[in-house]
C-alpha cells in the first residue's frame, strides 16, 4: 500500500478488485521510503503524538506478557485461532486478530488497539 500524499493509498486490494484507491482513515503509518527519482516537498511539521493506550502487534522483538495471553485466549473464545495462548504475539496472533477484525468489520490492520479490544471484550 502506497500514501498518495493526499490523504488517499494506492494499493494491491485483491485479484477480484486488482489495484485500487483507497483513503488512510484508521491506519496508523510508521514505516516510509522514498522512491528514487521523485522530487519530494518539505511539507509543515507534523506534530507526533503517541497513542494514550498500548496497541498491541506483530513487532520484532514479539511483544509478551499476560495481556497478550488474554487477547489470544479472548479470540479462542470467539472461534478464532492464535496457536497456543502463550502470551507471545506472533504471526498466529495477528492472523486471527485480522480474521475477528473482519468479522466484525473493523479495519484489518492485525492491531489490537481500542476497537479491537472493545470488540473482544476484555479491559484495555
Amino acid at each position: 500500500m502506497l500514501s498518495d500524499g493526499l490523504g488517499g493509498t494506492v494499493e494491491a486490494h485483491s485479484p477480484a478488485d486488482g489495484v485500487i484507491r483507497s483513503a488512510l482513515a484508521q491506519r496508523r503509518w510508521d514505516t516510509g521510503i522514498l522512491v528514487p527519482g521523485v522530487t519530494y516537498n518539505q511539507g509543515s511539521v507534523v506534530p507526533l503524538v503517541p497513542p494514550s493506550t498500548i496497541i498491541y502487534r506483530l513487532v520484532q522483538p514479539m511483544m509478551t506478557g499476560d495481556k497478550i495471553k488474554q487477547i489470544q485466549q479472548a479470540l479462542i473464545g470467539k472461534g478464532f485461532d492464535p496457536g497456543s495462548p502463550d502470551g507471545e504475539f506472533g504471526p498466529h496472533t495477528s492472523a486471527a486478530v485480522v480474521a475477528f477484525q473482519l468479522s466484525q468489520g473493523l479495519t484489518p490492520d492485525g492491531e489490537v488497539g481500542p476497537q479491537t479490544v472493545k470488540a473482544l471484550g476484555i479491559s484495555p
